[in-house]
């Protein structure tokens, strides 16, 4: 009986081990920003006193009753967890740190996360000696993906460096379901943040006129940055990034800055996103600032709302002939009516019919939905139809491109031309409906550009250089995922 005992009290705690492993391994903190900041009264020589705001988003799970993060300089970073690629080499019941564990941290910030809405604590639970931070005040929302995305507004700190001088900082975040947060139940440590690496210089400005932006970046460091940015719209309007809620508009854009040079970042925007601020997010990657981020605000100019906002659009092949199209619309202004227009393949745009508004003298508040058939639509090849909408000053504005197969072309992911010769190819996808992930990799497995939340069937890649490239698409609705290959020739 002994044996068979022994192998029973093994596998308990084989399966201890795994459940910890597991929940440490569900803790997870991304997308830490740090912007806002304005130094805040008299400075002295070495240290800089300032208010900013903090976000974060963390995975959910029942160990979020109390959340807390501490910040040091990376050079007197304790190391507490015994961090290993984020997460704490011990398995077992963690103890919180105390006072003498956080005496050099600049920044300590309690939540208390178990009510409706969270709050901010006065008090550190575990040890009453250690002093927090002030901050305004925290909001949380859920991101369309579930995780929690916490906004801690206001926080007061005095960073170890002057004002302007970059340095790195190291943050730990940890929560705990205990009832005193006793222990630390989920530990997220080590993340490494940049501050003053890159500053945003002067004139960064959203025109909504010609739905252009234009802001610097700037290196305030000795060495040359090399990393990416992304632009996202801020739906929401509250000047922070959550992603999955704003909009990304420009995606991975690659760059490298000289030590002490500017970088001026330009880009379209689109209409769907006009009047909205938007939000330039860097990440270093390389170097002393490896994992970087600088967050600039680009403010938006203010136009009128333009003529028409499209809700949907799409076109779908009925028959041997024939292709149906959708569209719908939001909201109407002064507006006369839609050009269906349709390209074949020879680049060249066809009015194939036009469509009167059905907005009384043009103007609504509600949805409409228009319909079209077009009958004379034989091709055997991919299609590509858009809407023009016209207003009654003759003001114009464009849907986006849908595409439509030829009949009978099989079901499944087109990519043309392939090869291409000119660095430029399209992806037609499966269905007209759903939402997905796409990344685009060298033959070396690296990430060259990367899309989330695609909507439409239709997606298109510029600038590609010469080579063989590898097309990733994830169906987030189906989880179907589907590879293909790409090849472009001398440009």
């Amino acid at each position: 009986m002994k044996t068979p005992l022994r192998y029973l009290l093994l596998l308990f705690v084989i399966l201890v081990s795994l459940s910890f492993q597991k929940a440490l391994a569900q803790c997870s903190v991304s997308n830490i920003l740090i912007q806002n900041i304005v130094p805040v009264g008299s400075q002295t020589s070495g240290s800089c006193t300032a208010k900013f705001d903090l976000s974060f988003a963390m995975e959910t799970n029942n160990g979020n009753k109390f959340i807390f993060l501490h910040g040091w300089a990376q050079s007197a970073y304790p190391d507490f967890f015994n961090c290993v690629n984020g997460l704490p080499s011990s398995h077992g019941t963690i103890q919180a740190p105390i006072h003498t564990d956080l005496a050099a941290a600049f920044l300590n910030i309690g939540i208390d996360n178990s009510e409706a809405a969270p709050f901010l604590l006065t008090t550190y639970p575990p040890d009453a000696s250690v002093t927090f931070n002030s901050a305004d005040s925290v909001s949380v929302s859920i991101l369309p993906d579930g995780t929690s995305f916490f906004i801690i507004h206001g926080v007061m700190a005095t960073f170890p460096a002057d004002c302007g001088q970059p340095f790195l900082m190291a943050l730990d975040f940890w929560s705990s379901q205990a009832a005193q947060a006793q222990n630390a139940q989920c530990v997220s440590c080590n993340r490494l943040y940049a501050i003053n690496f890159l500053a945003a210089g002067s004139g960064a400005l959203a025109n909504c006129v010609t739905l252009t932006f234009s802001a610097t970046l700037t290196n305030q460091s000795t060495e040359t940055l090399n990393g990416y940015y992304l632009v996202y719209a801020d739906v929401n309007g509250d000047a922070h990034l959550a992603v999955g809620t704003d909009s990304l508009i420009i995606d991975t854009v690659q760059f490298s800055i000289a030590a002490g040079g500017s970088l001026v970042v330009t880009g379209n925007i689109p209409a769907l996103n006009i009047n909205q601020d938007l939000i330039l997010v860097t990440t270093i990657t390389g170097g002393v600032a490896n994992g970087g981020m600088v967050v600039i605000v680009i403010p938006s100019t203010q136009c009128s709302p333009l003529p028409v906002t499209f809700k949907s659009f799409n076109a779908y092949r009925i028959n041997r002939t024939n292709v149906g199209l959708k569209w719908e619309t939001a909201t109407e202004t002064n507006s006369s009516g839609f050009a269906v227009q349709r390209n074949m393949g020879a680049g060249v745009w066809e009015v194939v019919a036009f469509i009167p508004s059905q907005a009384t003298d043009g103007n609504s508040s509600l949805p409409l939905t228009y319909t079209f058939t077009d009958i004379a639509n034989s091709s055997k090849g991919i299609s590509q139809y858009r809407i023009k909408q016209v207003d009654i000053d003759n003001r114009a504005r464009f849907s986006e491109i849908r595409a439509v197969r030829g009949f009978q072309q099989a079901g499944k992911i087109i990519v043309y031309p392939n090869p291409s010769t000119n660095g430029r190819v399209n992806v037609m996808f499966d269905d007209v409906e759903g939402t997905r992930d796409v990344m685009l990799m060298d033959m070396g497995g690296r990430l060259v550009k990367q899309w989330k939340g695609v909507t439409g069937n239709l997606l298109q890649i510029d600038n590609l250089t010469q080579g063989m490239y590898s097309l990733k698409v994830m169906n987030r609705d189906t989880g179907v995922q589907s590879i293909e290959k790409i090849v472009v020739n001398n440009r």
